[in-house]
Parts: structure tokens; sequence; C-alpha cells
């Protein structure tokens, strides 16, 4: 005969409906349904009237309820994994195999049947665990996605500050070399000034230097004249009247001569 069950629904079909995990020490009751031992023992301690079965609610004899042998063996048989060192509830000390919905929280089967979690959507561990597993999983693939752009954005940041690193070297070695140029430009430029400016001031200084000597000479020679007529200004009256005449001669040609030191000095003021 095949087997088309897999481990996954022998698993959901070999659940204590009060603690729905995996039967540990199978009890059957008088009606045929089977619980956990610890399961019956904990829900007969907190109940008050007699004890009804909780899926079909008939009245049954927890004291009097034999091992389901053949359920366990077949348990044993599988070897399903369970939880090593598995959590109890405060209240009840039984295992938290359920996760109350509504609450948030995780509970024991009797709390989901007694306590104050009644009505309340309960799932099991496992499949709680397996539903957060797959969110995490989902959680992770977008954090890597994300992680993925990021990356591919350092990337880009990366290669655009390469660049624009070689592009400054590139920029800054083409305006050195334009002012090198520029500089060299401009002392060529202001050698050549210079060079004009010492030869117009050479040429200035040896027309000054001849105009000047000029100038020195007719200032000598107005001083001598100046000396010769204080001397005839002394002589008698007769002397001075005879030698008159021929200074008279003599007046046409220091005309000239102050006509020449005016000239001059226009010449020099102009300089």
């Amino acid at each position: 005969m095949a087997w088309r069950l897999c481990v996954q629904e022998l698993e959901d079909r070999l659940q204590c409906p009060i603690c729905l995990e995996v039967f540990k020490e199978p009890l059957m009751l008088q009606c045929g349904h089977s619980y956990c031992k610890g399961c019956l023992v904990s829900l007969s301690r907190h109940l008050d009237s007699g004890l009804r079965c909780p899926v079909c609610r008939q009245e049954v004899d927890g004291s009097s309820s034999p091992p389901n042998v053949s359920l366990a063996r077949v348990i044993e048989a599988l070897r399903l994994p369970e939880d090593p060192e598995p959590k109890v509830c405060a209240q009840h000390r039984n295992p938290l195999s359920l996760f109350c919905e509504k609450d948030q929280e995780l509970i024991c089967g009797l709390c989901g049947l007694l306590g104050s979690h009644q009505h309340h959507r309960v799932t099991p561990v496992s499949t709680v665990y397996s539903r957060m597993k797959e969110e995490l999983a989902g959680l992770i693939s977008d954090l890597k996605q994300e992680e993925k752009k990021v990356e591919e954005h350092i990337a880009k940041l990366v290669n655009n500050r390469t660049r624009i690193v070689n592009e400054s070297d590139v920029f800054s070695w083409v305006i050195r070399r334009e002012f090198q140029e520029l500089h060299h430009l401009v002392d060529e430029e202001k050698a050549r000034c210079l060079e004009g400016l010492e030869g117009h001031t050479r040429g200035l200084m040896a027309s000054l230097d001849m105009q000047l000597e000029q100038a020195r000479g007719t200032r000598e020679r107005l001083v001598q004249a100046e000396r010769v007529l204080e001397q005839f200004g002394n002589e008698s009256h007769h002397e001075f009247i005879r030698k008159y005449h021929s200074m008279a001669s003599r007046s046409g040609e220091t005309e000239k001569v102050k006509k020449k030191c005016r000239n001059a000095l226009s010449r020099s003021a102009s300089c």
C-alpha cells in the first residue's frame, strides 16, 4: 500500500487536541479520543465538575483511561523531533505549545480551554515558528536587496570620486601650464617695457646734459659780461662816454645771448 502522507501531515494528525503538540504518553478516553497524559491530569485538576472530552463533550473517567500503546509506538517509530527543553506555563505547568494570535503570547493548551485566552484564535507553536521564519526570511531578502542597492550606490560614488580627482589633476596641470606661459609672456613684455623706458631715459638724460652744459656756458658768459659792465660803470665821465659807443655795438650780441639762454631754459622746462 502506498503512503501518501508527508511528515508534516502525520505530525498534524498526531497532535493532542489540548496542547496541539505531538502526543506525549497518549491516553485514550472511553469516547475513543486520545490526549497527552499531562494534559488530562492538568485538565482534571482544574475542573470542579466531572471530566468531559474537549472534542465530543462526552462525560469520561480520566482516572481509568488506558495508555494508547499503538499511538505511542507510531510516534516512537516516526521519531518526530521535539523541543529538548520545553518551556512550561507558569500557571498550569504545561508546555507552552500554543500561540494566542489576539494577545500575541505563548500559552499552554489549558490556557486556551480554561484560562483568559478562551475563545481566542490559537496556533501551534510549530506553525507560528514556520510562519515567523518565513517572515524573517522575507525581511532578510529585503535587507539583502537594499544592501545590494547601497553597494551599487557606493560603487557609483567611488567611481565619481575617482573621476573627479582625475579630472581635477588634469585641470590643475592645464592651469599651471597656461599660467607658466602667461608668466613667460608677462616677463618678456616687462623686460621690453623696461628696456624701452631705460633707452628713452638715456636719450632724455643725454639731451638734458647737453642743454645743461650749454646753459652753464651761457651763465658763465653772462657773469663775465656783468663784471665788465660793473667795471665800466666805475670809469670817469670822459672815459665812460668814450667807451659807451663800443659797448652799444655789443648790445646786439648781448640780446642774442639772452635769447639763447631763454630758449635753453624753455627746453629744459619742457623735458
